[in-house]
């Protein structure tokens, strides 16, 4: 008889306990809602239009372009200038296209990563990594009739990370 009883309260209590374990839909979404969202970066290609500091933080304007390079840019560029009886190919083996004027304004990250390839006129410097004054220095110091390509890294609406297009 003390078997019974045992039983009897037993399974009940090893019941409870085994639901209790299972997962449910409100333990899922409770979990769900736990885990941190991984923060999207977005890559794209621009021209830089202003890089100043402003109520103490670093804001720079972008211009979107779209870079093309290859033949990609042979295809694109053939779109573009309708001139296939003259010319085959893009100039240079690459091509730039700007199709939206919109201007872009976005915080510098005090973390932000600068790389050059062109810091010295005179040589190629593959993928120099440079302090935020010295990429200051030389957005100072080039051509403003010719507009240089950069590629930029955005997470949660700020600039982590600037590189410059090298072009030939």
């Amino acid at each position: 008889m003390s078997l019974q009883r045992l039983m009897k309260i037993s399974l009940p209590l090893f019941m409870i306990f085994t639901l209790l374990l299972l997962p449910s839909p409100t333990s899922q979404a409770y979990a769900k809602t736990k885990v941190a969202k991984q923060s999207k970066i977005i890559k794209t290609t621009t021209y830089i239009t202003s890089f100043k500091k402003v109520h103490g933080k670093w804001v720079g304007k972008f211009d979107y372009i779209q870079w093309y390079f290859g033949k990609a840019a042979d295809r694109e560029f053939l779109k573009d200038c309708k001139c296939k009886n003259d010319m085959d190919h893009a100039p240079d083996g690459y091509w730039i296209r700007n199709v939206n004027p919109k201007i872009r304004t976005f915080t510098i990250s005090k973390n932000a990563q600068f790389v050059l390839q062109t810091r010295n006129d005179y040589q190629v410097k593959w993928n120099e990594k440079v302090t935020k004054t010295q990429f200051i220095t030389f957005l100072k110091q080039r051509n403003k009739d010719h507009q240089v390509p950069f590629h930029i890294e955005i997470k949660n609406g700020v600039v982590t990370k600037i590189t410059e297009q090298y072009i030939p």
